[in-house]
Formats: C-alpha cells, structure tokens, sequence
C-alpha cells in the first residue's frame, strides 16, 4: 500500500511539471495577432481567413485595399489603444497595398503579411503557417466556387483544420507544397467546382481523399440577373455599428477617469511594468533609465511611452539629451 501512496505521488509530481512545459509550447507555437486586415472587393480573402480567425480569437476587418480613410484611421487607432496591435495582412501587395501597410505602421501596429500571387497560393501559405506542425485533416474547396469555399470555412473552422483552395481541373503547385508540409493523412474536398481530376491527382500523392456534397445541385436560374447581398456593406455596417461604439465608450471612460484615478487594470502587463518602474522614482525618471529598471530595450520602452502619452498617462520633457518621464495622473494600485 506505501509504494502504491508513493508512486501516486510521484505521478502527480511529474505530471504538474510536464503540463505546464506542454502548455508553454503549444502557446509559443501558435502566432499571436489581434486583427486580421483583408481586402473589402474580394470576400475570398475573408473566407480563407475565417478558420485562422478562430485559432487567433482575433476579428477580421475587410479594408479598402488601396489606401485606408480617414474614418477606418481614427477607428483602427481607437482600437490599438486597447493594447493590441500585432495585425495579419492577408493577401500580397496587389490585395493588400503597401500604402495600406505604411498606413498602420504610422498608427503604431506591427505589421505582418501573409500571401501569395493568387488566392490559392494565399491559402497555402497562411496553412503552413498556423500548422507548422502538420495537421491530420486538410480541407480543399474550389477556389472559384465561393459557396463551397464558405462551407468548407465553417468545416475547417468547426474542427480546427487548415483550409486549402485549388482550382477545378488540377491541384496548383503551391497546394501540392501544402500538402507535402502538412502530411495529412485524410484530405477532405468540400462542394463543386472541382473536377475528378483534383481527387485522382491527391491521391496519387498518396493522399486518401474523402468528397463532402460532391454533386451539389443548384436550382436558382443564372439567365435572369437576381438582386444580390452586397456583404461587402453588410460587414462594413456592423463594423461601422462597433465603430460608433467603441469611441464613445472610451469618450466617456476617458472623462471620468481624467476627473479621478486611472485603475491599473486599464494598461497592458508591459504598461503597469514601466508604470511601477516609474512610481518607485517617485513618479519622475529618466527615460533612458528604464531599459535597466523594467529589462526592456529602448525600443519596446520608446513605443511604451509613446502608448502612455495617447492615454495621457504621462508626459515628457526634453532635458537635455534625454526625456524626464512623469505620470500626469494617480494609478490605482490592486493587490
């Protein structure tokens, strides 16, 4: 009976130090972004996005895709000020433009891309790189058949599989590719547009292939014009319901907490560390100091500031050859 008592305890031992080292990598594996940038004149994009916007717990904003107004700005700015702003583009240059890319740089986002030169080659990409590790299933659907390209997003989204898209007479280069980094072992085509061909081709890449709805039957008649959904304006209109939202409610969280004290549940965990740093000196410090207090370099400690002034949290003086960082308003400390 002792030994059994002792190798219980040795088992819940081991187990408590190897669950959080399990844990700490899945976390490190998985890319951190907090919004997903995607064309507004081509849902493809948004489609392709919808698994990964899942596994991110991040929203998707479909953005005009030359250059971004005045209104998404000010919107976009409101929205970093929460402390996110690591965003994802989707799609190239030619989806996304470069100016749109400058444009939220300049606003303070870390910006990363992900696409390739055509939406196929977009959904490839953006599946190897939330499954760097493989993945058991892949889901594929027409990339030109954007009914069956949804269905398959709510099928990849649902089981948390990486979705491809191929064309409908044969399996794309880059998709091949995918496949061979993601070694799947079932390959699932959801829908129409896609030929026999696309399943003989992955499966002579030694893939077992399994076709959901494979002969769809459409009924609505494509010779008379139909009034179509624009969802380009549907999206846009419940960003827009958010947009008006979101100032306001920081309109009047800013009002009242000029007028009292600032709770330190408001900053971001990098925030409240440079906050403490410079309530030990008294409320005042040098800013070129801080690197050595907090570990940060100049760097994350100059964009820090910089997030603290938007929140007019503090305020500096150029003194010389550096900056005097003082806070301007009284944070609320909490056990």
């Amino acid at each position: 009976m002792g030994r059994r008592i002792f190798a219980l305890l040795v088992l819940v031992v081991v187990s408590a130090l190897l669950i959080p080292h399990v844990h700490a990598q899945t976390s490190a594996e998985k890319p951190r972004y907090d919004l997903i940038i995607v064309r507004n004149d081509d849902l493809i994009d948004y489609i392709v996005a919808l698994p990964y916007s899942k596994l991110l717990d991040a929203p998707i904003l479909p953005v005009n895709p030359r250059e971004l107004d005045s209104t998404t700005l000010a919107q976009l700015q409101s929205y970093e000020q929460f402390g996110w702003y690591h965003v994802l583009i989707v799609g190239d240059y030619q989806a996304v433009s470069q100016t749109v890319q400058e444009q939220l740089i300049n606003l303070g986002f870390q910006v990363t891309r992900i696409g390739g030169a055509t939406r196929v080659d977009t959904a490839a990409k953006l599946a190897e790189a939330f499954y760097p590790n493989g993945a058991d299933t892949v889901i594929i659907a027409s990339a030109s058949d954007y009914g069956s390209a949804l269905a398959a997003a709510r099928w990849a989204t649902t089981y948390n599989d990486p979705l491809l898209l191929t064309e409908q007479n044969e399996v794309p280069p880059s998709v091949v590719d995918a496949l061979k980094e993601l070694h799947p072992k079932l390959v699932v085509l959801i829908g129409a547009g896609m030929s026999k061909t696309v399943q003989e081709q992955i499966q002579k890449l030694g893939y077992e292939t399994y076709w959901v709805k494979e002969n769809l039957t459409i009924t609505v008649s494509t010779s008379t014009p139909q009034p179509k959904t624009n969802w380009t304006l549907v999206i846009l209109a419940a960003i827009a319901s958010i947009a008006v939202a979101v100032p306001a409610s920081l309109y009047y969280a800013k009002k009242k907490w000029s007028a009292n004290k600032v709770p330190i549940e408001v900053l971001t965990e990098k925030e409240r560390i440079v906050v403490k740093a410079i309530l030990d000196r008294g409320g005042t410090v040098k800013q070129e100091e801080l690197p050595e207090l907090t570990g940060y370099s100049r760097p994350t400690i100059s964009r820090i500031i910089q997030e603290l002034e938007k929140k007019q949290l503090v305020e500096r003086e150029k003194v010389g050859k550096t900056f005097i960082v003082k806070l301007t308003k009284e944070i609320v400390m909490r056990e």
